[in-house]
């Protein structure tokens, strides 16, 4: 219904986890049995789903079904935690007739709470019952937290109209690289052996989602997942295959990227941070990371303040080489200091004007080398306060 995603089955349901009225469960079936990779937080307090998902990976067993919930993270909830996930994930192979070992849960929401156990397995059946009357765009409704509106995209693969790439991500809060600070889900029909699907959803999540920041804070429960439950494509070189489905993976990954931060907690700017001619790639890195955490540059993108003095005082603690008097700062083209130094209130009234877009691009040039790094980020506002002020309530 909505979107076309052969051989990928989706139902959503309200177990009452955290809103009664507000679909909070979903599933998510191939059919067949998909290889699929994925990459998990790196944040050493890893939520129950998190721990079971990355044993999964691990012994590389082929992945039937996701069992996806919102509202509730299951993260520091010990051993039971992992107990209640393990019985979920059993109850739901039972009722789909698929291995235990080829389901896995994702969840999100509140930390240190156990699962409403009795709930969330009533509603199984009701999930199995009604599966494949609901789309991606209801799974993207149903994984929802504190998000303002759902996320998800499909496309086809350019040069191979038969093969396309869908997927469905969650998050507005708890946004900074270190793998990716969200849910993801993300479906094809490609085709690709595990040797290449490893590498491509790797290199795709790092120049997407570890390239992302509303907050700076990590995740006990990030997940992005890759399934391809596509069959060989006979006739098709491997190589001029793989660079497609590479591209077309990535092109969706960074737009549902942007989403993230256009969607991320209280943001009014979604502000892109690229660093140029830096002496390596980790010293661009660790500039722009700096300057995208900052919470004094961040307020002053929400006040649409052109204090580019905040911003050069970032640069100097990312423990990057710099030489402040080779630095420029722009705001797309307007030169906001040039050498180190200020250009003059007329710049700084023009940067105001860009500053007044919902997004715009924050140039810093180093003059150290030939490298760079580009992020995206966000302003903070107090909205951001309001609503992690009182999250549980």
């Amino acid at each position: 219904m909505g979107l076309e995603t052969p051989g990928f089955h989706f139902s959503v349901t309200c177990a009452g986890i955290r809103q009664r009225e507000h679909p909070d469960m979903a599933l998510i079936v191939s059919d067949p049995p998909a290889r699929w990779s994925g990459t998990f937080t790196r944040n050493r307090v890893k939520a129950a789903p998190v721990q079971i998902g990355m044993e999964r990976l691990r012994k590389g067993v082929p992945l039937s079904v996701i069992l996806v919930n919102s509202g509730n993270a299951n993260a520091c909830t010990g051993e039971r935690g992992v107990r209640d996930a393990q019985l979920l994930c059993r109850e739901a192979a039972h009722l789909l007739g698929v291995p235990e070992n080829q389901v896995i849960m994702a969840s999100t929401g509140v930390i240190g709470h156990p699962l409403p156990l009795k709930r969330m397995k009533s509603a199984l059946p009701t999930l199995v019952r009604n599966l494949g009357q609901s789309s991606l765009a209801d799974v993207a409704q149903a994984i929802m937290t504190t998000d303002r509106y759902p996320k998800w995209e499909i496309i086809p693969v350019q040069g191979y109209p038969e093969i396309w790439v869908a997927g469905v991500v969650k998050g507005a809060g708890m946004i900074s690289p270190s793998m990716a600070t969200m849910l993801g889900f993300f479906f094809t029909n490609a085709g690709m052996p595990l040797s290449a699907l490893h590498p491509i959803t790797h290199q795709a999540v790092m120049n997407s989602f570890n390239r992302i920041k509303v907050d700076g804070d990590q995740s006990t429960n990030d997940t992005v997942l890759v399934l391809d439950n596509g069959a060989a494509h006979e006739g098709t070189p491997e190589n001029r295959l793989k660079g497609a489905i590479s591209y077309t993976l990535e092109k969706i990954m960074r737009s549902l990227a942007w989403k993230i931060v256009d969607n991320g907690e209280g943001v009014t700017k979604v502000v892109t941070i690229v660093v140029e001619t830096a002496k390596t790639e980790e010293e661009a890195r660790r500039i722009a990371e700096s300057v995208g955490n900052s919470p004094l540059v961040k307020t002053a993108f929400y006040g649409e303040d052109p204090n580019w003095g905040r911003i050069m005082a970032a640069i100097g603690y990312a423990g990057a080489e710099i030489n402040p008097e080779d630095i420029d700062i722009l705001f797309d083209d307007v030169t906001l200091a040039s050498k180190g130094h200020g250009t003059g209130k007329l710049a700084e009234q023009r940067a105001a004007d860009v500053m007044k877009r919902h997004d715009y691009t924050v140039r810093i040039i180093l003059r150290q080398g030939s490298s760079s790094y580009r992020i995206i980020t966000s302003d903070l506002s107090a909205e951001y306060v309001k609503i992690n002020a009182d999250y549980r309530s």
